[in-house]
């Protein structure tokens, strides 16, 4: 007896589709960037490798904070762009920053 994916009999052909679960991205966006000006910098980067990707990106996820100071953590959340501008930063200090990918099954 030969069945297909929707529950009918069906012994004449080769072929049937399932999906497969999903998981969070499993690897973090690619070439992560800073570009300071005054008081602001623009952060750009690239999406995870496809293979890590495991759905659809959604959002990603911004963490900054001072470099000598990690109680001073913030956080930003845009949909699937791959650049966001931080403005009002404070001058004369140095900031880390990381992204992360978010899709339908949460942050990788």
């Amino acid at each position: 007896e030969c069945t297909s994916s929707n529950g009918e009999d069906s012994c004449d052909s080769n072929m049937d589709t399932i999906r497969m679960p999903s998981d969070v991205p499993t690897g973090p966006p690619l070439k992560l960037r800073a570009i300071p000006s005054s008081d602001s910098a623009i952060l750009r980067w690239d999406p995870p490798a496809e293979k890590d990707q495991n759905g659809v990106i959604t959002e990603y996820l911004i963490k900054y904070q001072l470099s000598s100071d990690s109680s001073s953590q913030m956080t930003r959340t845009v949909g699937a762009v791959t650049q966001l501008s931080l403005d009002n930063l404070m001058t004369g200090v140095t900031y880390n920053f990381t992204v992360a990918a978010i899709n339908s099954n949460g942050t990788g």
